[in-house]
């Protein structure tokens, strides 16, 4: 199994520099988009952003424009157009191809058209089809990192500087079972790669590494409350599955706390949110407006309360 990557390093930080990181969360992105909205609002201005899966989506979004959240506003108008016949997910889609691939089937849909609408925010947001990770980190842009899962070694995988970050929120938020891996070479590598949140749905340890001592772990999905009854197999699944990536994921902030000791300070931030009124995926401009708007709204009032401005 993989070490820690913090396993042989005590990396220095610096209170002043701060890191926000965005766990994996599925249809939890639209919570994920009002969190990001709320640091905007706040003016907290970050170092650095880390997300995987979902997170890793929303945390692009924050990147491309921390000051006047346009990012977030276009990833919000982008999911308009996501739903799960959209990403393969409905029934009669499902069952197709079932009976077609059968003992062969990878997975239930596809994420790919995702990467279409992605290009195309950027394309707006930046001015470039093809955008990549050393887009970022300069000009006023925090870094940006996200974290994939190699599905052959087990590893952890942070996208490099070339690596074209459309594809690599696709492969990051590639669900085993629900979306098909990815192949992507990377540094040389051929990778085959599915969601950053197999391996660290928290991804903390890589904003420790950049030393960023104000940390801000966004947690969405389950947080130790009581869930409602499962309404199909991927809601069944999606669910069960935050159970175990929470446990993960306060698992990886108390690492990192250890490792940091007093030099830093890591807060949770994970605002009550009411149960996501769609199905899987089917999302709605009311909806999409309602839930990122109340994620705001309850980030700031969380953040404010808990007194954990920088």
């Amino acid at each position: 199994m993989p070490e820690p990557i913090l396993h042989d390093r005590v990396p220095e930080v610096d209170r002043a520099r701060v890191g926000i990181s965005y766990s994996g969360g599925g249809p939890l992105l639209l919570v994920e988009l009002g969190i990001a909205q709320a640091f905007v609002d706040l003016g907290i201005r970050p170092y650095a952003i880390a997300g995987v899966s979902a997170g890793a989506i929303a945390a692009a979004a924050h990147a491309i424009d921390p000051v006047g959240g346009a990012g977030i506003r276009a990833a919000a108008k982008s999911l308009e157009q996501v739903s799960n016949r959209s990403l393969g997910l409905s029934v009669l889609q499902v069952a197709e191809r079932a009976a077609w691939e059968r003992t062969h089937l990878m997975s239930l849909g596809s994420n790919e058209s995702i990467q279409e609408l992605l290009v195309v925010a950027f394309r707006d947001l930046a001015g470039s089809d093809r955008l990549t990770f050393d887009h970022f980190g300069r000009g006023g842009l925090p870094m940006l990192i996200v974290i994939a899962t190699d599905r052959l070694t087990g590893e952890a995988v942070r996208f490099p500087g070339d690596a074209d970050v459309a594809g690599a929120l696709v492969a990051s938020s590639a669900i085993p079972g629900v979306f098909p891996p990815r192949e992507m070479v990377l540094d040389g590598v051929k990778r085959l790669l599915v969601d950053g949140g197999v391996v660290n749905n928290q991804p903390l340890s890589v904003l420790a590494l950049e030393g960023c001592g104000t940390m801000y772990a966004c947690a969405v999905g389950y947080d130790g409350e009581q869930l409602q009854a499962p309404t199909n197999l991927i809601d069944n699944y999606l669910k069960a599955t935050s159970i175990g990536l929470h446990a993960a994921a306060r698992m990886e902030q108390a690492y990192v706390e250890l490792r940091i000791g007093d030099a830093g300070v890591i807060h949770h931030v994970h605002p009550p949110v009411q149960e996501l009124p769609v199905s899987g995926f089917d999302f709605t401009p009311e909806v999409i407006a309602t839930v990122v708007r109340d994620a705001c709204d309850g980030t700031k009032r969380w953040i404010q309360e808990q007194r954990i401005l920088p």
